[in-house]
């Protein structure tokens, strides 16, 4: 097994730091990098995020499907997970308040994020899941730790997603809808495992959303 960094690499791009009204952790997904990210955030047009997105060693956050025994994720996981607080880390020393930060993943960033919003108690100003949820066996239910009290969510995969179980994605959506979150889920037809025209609109629409917020 190769040694991840304990340091991971975070790429930053969009508005200047001084300009941006929100920060994006924007969390690529399996054999995917940050470029991928770019692609997304381009697809997005929001012009006054400041954008944010750790990179996986090898194109891969964890080894195995989202739903197999946590343990068998290990160590990756709990690196992944780490790769996410060094990033907020950043995030926060660059001016942002959790409250002008946003999460976006795709695939397993998306399952990363949402284990990670599912063992915070920390509140962020929205989130975009796509293609994921959170990790563990059938049967797991995600802590209800924490309020997002309407808080902006958008949750989007495709019907009949190998990878993801819809069971899974309603599930995570569940677990932030009884958090309080103001849940969007966005279900698009077939087995296609990408990011829909609908899902980017749809996260399109929450950062408008939050920008007004944060200039409110």
């Amino acid at each position: 097994m190769t040694d991840r960094p304990s340091r991971p690499v975070i790429e930053r791009w969009g508005a200047p730091l001084n300009l941006a009204t929100t920060a994006v952790l924007a969390m690529h997904g399996r054999g995917q990098d940050a470029a991928d990210m770019r692609a997304l955030a381009e697809q997005i047009g929001e012009t006054r995020a400041a954008y944010f997105a750790p990179v996986a060693p090898e194109g891969s956050w964890y080894p195995n499907p989202l739903t197999d025994p946590i343990d068998t994720n290990q160590p990756e996981l709990d690196a992944a997970l780490q790769a996410v607080e060094a990033t907020l880390t950043k995030i926060t020393w660059s001016g942002f308040a959790p409250a002008r930060t946003v999460l976006v993943g795709f695939c397993q960033g998306a399952s990363v994020l949402a284990h990670h919003i599912a063992s915070s108690r920390m509140p962020y100003a929205g989130a975009v899941l796509l293609a994921g949820g959170y990790l563990g066996p059938e049967g797991t239910r995600a802590p209800v730790e924490g309020r997002w009290d309407g808080r902006p969510v958008v949750l989007g995969a495709a019907q009949d997603d190998p990878e993801v179980p819809m069971e899974r994605v309603e599930e995570t959506a569940d677990a932030l809808w009884r958090r309080g979150a103001d849940v969007e889920l966005v279900v698009s037809p077939g087995a296609d495992h990408l990011i829909f025209a609908e899902q980017a609109a749809a996260a399109r629409r929450l950062l408008a959303r939050v920008r007004a917020d944060v200039a409110a």
